[in-house]
């Protein structure tokens, strides 16, 4: 390349850039007048919805009633706040209502004939007495009759005593009931209508269970030939 052809190329090339039109303090200048603009449109909004909320209220105290949409809104701040992450329950779940029951505790009866009131119902284990029927021991003996018989039907029965567990069910012809007596309580209670077969065997426990079949008027006891039988499979479980 000769010395004219570099003379061309240098002639060609651009020249100097030109000097900027702006400084530092006009970047500055313009990045605050920004800044308001931003700040003024975000005091604009807030007092839009301020107005509208305001709105709403003043007519839902005209109209008697909260706006749906108010309700709305009030109930989904609740329930964020009291979501998994905000460490708050729930208060519809977890706080009671205003009678003092939490909706988390049923008022259900429990099982075993136990009553909301905590006192001890019809059916109730390890219950002594003729006013309450011993569970267990109804669900037992109900196992050994022949046919279907449900604990429900069961009552004290005629063998039973204030110091035993007791349980008895009506069948075709009287009733059977049996009476479990604690080690060292001796045996006694009522006496029986004439024809009644009774059963006396140890228990598990060093106790005695006693097994009555009692008659109805004109009618034979009821399995009779059974009754030891009855008292020997249930004197094992107690």
């Amino acid at each position: 390349m000769d010395e004219q052809e570099l003379r061309s190329l240098f002639s060609a090339a651009p020249g100097d850039a030109p000097s900027p039109s702006f400084d530092q303090g006009d970047v500055v200048r313009e990045s605050r007048r920004q800044t308001v603009r931003r700040r003024n449109r975000i005091t604009a909004g807030v007092s839009a919805a301020a107005l509208v909320v305001v709105g709403f209220g003043a007519y839902g105290l005209l109209s008697g009633g909260t706006p749906e949409s108010l309700t709305a809104a009030s109930d989904n701040a609740v329930s964020a706040q009291s979501g998994p992450g905000s460490g708050q329950p729930n208060p519809s779940v977890a706080r009671p209502q205003a009678g003092g029951e939490s909706p988390n505790f049923s008022s259900t009866p429990p099982q075993q004939g136990g009553s909301v009131d905590g006192k001890t119902g019809q059916l109730a284990e390890g219950a002594s007495g003729c006013e309450e029927v011993d569970g267990e021991l109804a669900i037992a003996l109900a196992g050994e009759l022949p046919g279907h018989v449900a604990a429900a039907q069961a009552s004290p029965g005629s063998a039973c005593t204030t110091a035993s567990r007791s349980a008895g069910f009506p069948v075709p012809g009287g009733e059977v009931a049996a009476a479990v007596y604690p080690k060292g309580i001796s045996v006694a209670f009522k006496s029986q209508p004439a024809g009644t077969v009774t059963a006396r065997v140890a228990t598990a426990s060093g106790g005695t269970l006693v097994l009555v079949s009692v008659p109805d008027a004109a009618n034979a006891a009821p399995y009779a030939g059974d009754v030891g039988r009855f008292a020997s499979e249930l004197a094992p479980r107690f």
